[in-house]
C-alpha cells in the first residue's frame, strides 16, 4: 500500500486497477445519483456534492418559510385520485384521527386524541394507526406522508405529540377537505 499524503486519500492496487479498467472500457464512476423534490441529481466530486447540497438547502429554506409548497414532493405526489381512494379506504376512527389533526394546526398529543376520538385508552389509538398505516401502505403511501410524530421523555414518561404533515395538509387544502368530502 501506498503512503498517504497529508490530506489526500489513495486506493490501493487492487481498487486503481479496477478504476483504470473501468476508464478504459468508457465507463464512469458515480458518486452520487439522486432525487430531490422531484428532479434527478447527480454529482460526480466531493466538491460537487457539497455545493449541491448547500444549493438545495437554500432552496429548501425559501420553500418551507413560504408555506406556499410541501417540504417534501420527491416520487410521491397527493393527486385528487390518491387522496380520495386514502379516504374511501379508511374507517372512521381513521378519518377523525385526521381530521383531528387538520383541525389542530399545532398538533395534539396522543391524549388529547384519545379524548377527542372518545377512544378508551392510547392502546385503542395505536390500533387506529395500524389501521391507517395498513390501508395507507396498500396504497403505496407510506405513513409519514400522512402525519408526524415526536416523542418526548421525562423521567420515566413518554408523551407522543402528532402533528398532520405539510404535505397532507397542503393537498387537503387545495382539494378543500373536508368540507367538500363529507
Amino acid at each position: 500500500m501506498e503512503k498517504i499524503k497529508k490530506g489526500k486519500i489513495s486506493l490501493d492496487s487492487t481498487l486503481r486497477y479496477l478504476y483504470i479498467t473501468l476508464r478504459n472500457r468508457g465507463a464512469s464512476l458515480v458518486a452520487i445519483e439522486f432525487k430531490h423534490r422531484g428532479t434527478q441529481y447527480r454529482a460526480d466530486t466531493i466538491e460537487e456534492v457539497l455545493e449541491l447540497q448547500k444549493r438545495l438547502e437554500e432552496r429548501d429554506k425559501i420553500a418551507v418559510m413560504s408555506g406556499d409548497e410541501p417540504t417534501d414532493t420527491e416520487d410521491f405526489h397527493w393527486t385528487p385520485d390518491v387522496f380520495a381512494d386514502l379516504l374511501r379506504s379508511l374507517g372512521d376512527h381513521q378519518k377523525s384521527f385526521l381530521l383531528s389533526l387538520y383541525e389542530h394546526r399545532e398538533g395534539l398529543r396522543s391524549d388529547q386524541i384519545v379524548k377527542e376520538l372518545s377512544l378508551e385508552s392510547e392502546v385503542s389509538l395505536a390500533g387506529v394507526l395500524s389501521g391507517l398505516s395498513k390501508q395507507s401502505k396498500k396504497l403505496d403511501i407510506m405513513p409519514w406522508k400522512l402525519y408526524e410524530v415526536r416523542v418526548t421523555w421525562k423521567v420515566k414518561s413518554k408523551t407522543r405529540f402528532f402533528k398532520l404533515s405539510r404535505e397532507f395538509r397542503w393537498a387537503a387544502d387545495e382539494l378543500g377537505w373536508p368540507e367538500n368530502w363529507i
